[in-house]
This record gives structure tokens, C-alpha cells and sequence, in this order.
């Protein structure tokens, strides 16, 4: 695959991101409505905290392929950057 392929395709990729979605959102939401936060109410949520941490481990993965995979292209300028890069 030629640079210039990959500099299309990385483009491509990059601008069709969606806008990121904390995945801890329900977690903060739950925690939130127990004012002061009880070692109890940690415990009732240990279900939503053990997914939490399983949606951080994949991202933490995806996110290393990401930079494994740009680490692979040969850092030129661009000629022009995607919209709200």
C-alpha cells in the first residue's frame, strides 16, 4: 500500500469518528445519587464498576492499535486537514 493510499485511508478514518461517549457516564450517575458516597453504595454498583473497567481495558486497546497502526505511516505534512481536525 503506497503512502498516499494510506494518508486517504487515515484521513477517511479519522473523519468519520464519532464524538466520544464517556463510557463511566452511568457509573457517575449511580455514585452520584448517593450523597455522601458509602462504601455500600460502591458495593451496589460493583457490577456497573467491573464493566466499566472492562469498556476502559478494550478501549485502552483500541486506542494502542490506533497508534501501533499511525506509528507504521510515514510522517509527511498533509495537504489539507479533515473539517474540525
Amino acid at each position: 500500500m503506497s503512502q498516499q493510499t494510506k494518508q486517504k485511508k487515515l484521513i477517511a478514518s479519522l473523519s468519520n469518528i464519532p464524538a466520544y461517549d464517556n463510557p463511566s457516564n452511568p457509573l457517575i450517575a449511580a455514585l452520584a445519587q448517593s450523597q455522601p458516597l458509602t462504601l455500600a453504595a460502591i458495593r451496589q454498583q460493583t457490577a456497573l464498576l467491573h464493566q466499566y473497567a472492562d469498556q476502559m481495558g478494550n478501549q485502552t486497546l483500541a486506542v494502542k492499535r490506533v497508534v501501533a497502526s499511525c506509528q507504521q505511516i510515514y510522517p509527511i505534512p498533509l495537504p489539507q486537514r479533515p473539517l474540525g481536525f
